[in-house]
């Protein structure tokens, strides 16, 4: 029974670590197409 948690920890382990480099990503990825916020306000 013990190797079913094993491997939901397992995965959850790699869900996590998986969703975080999602969020990194998102986070230092600028899209492309939006003007910066600063540029228009002149």
């Amino acid at each position: 029974m013990h190797w079913f948690f094993t491997g939901l920890l397992i995965a959850a382990s790699a869900g996590t670590a998986a969703y975080t480099g999602y969020l990194l990503r998102r986070l230092f990825t600028v899209e492309p197409g939006l003007p910066d916020a600063g540029e228009e306000s002149s």
